[in-house]
């Protein structure tokens, strides 16, 4: 790989930070050069990973809503289903017993009441009055 002379004009305070990058690695003895050639090496790494992360921080960003949506779809679905079953069997039991307007409007109040002071969480003989 060949390569190619260029002219660059660095302030003091910069060169005298790539003297002191030389002097770091003793073993090695670096050279001007390769120390400027490892340093645009890392600030071109440093500078494509952070397009890289953002890029992919907004695929990922993207499967998780898409997910979410699935799941909410999902999810409104079987309520859906579950509503039509509670439904139906509230009418199957209110038939049965042959349960008059008032007295399901009383145990539907009985009902909310102990779901709203329990918040949702009834064990089946706390329901047993």
């Amino acid at each position: 790989m060949g390569k190619i002379q260029i002219s660059v004009q660095l302030p003091d305070l910069t060169l005298d930070k790539l003297e002191s990058l030389q002097s770091i690695d003793k073993q090695s003895q670096l050279s001007r050069n390769q120390v400027i050639e490892a340093a645009v090496d890392f600030y071109f790494g440093y500078m494509t990973s952070e397009l890289n992360q953002g890029y992919l921080c907004s695929i990922v960003g993207q499967k998780m809503e898409g997910m979410i949506n699935s799941l909410s779809d999902r999810t409104a679905r079987l309520q859906f289903k579950e509503a039509v079953e509670l439904n139906l069997l509230t009418r199957l039991i209110a038939s049965h017993f042959d349960i008059s307007k008032s007295e399901y409007e009383s145990l539907r109040k009985t009902a909310v009441d102990d779901v709203r002071a329990t918040k949702g969480i009834i064990s089946i003989y706390d329901a047993q009055r």
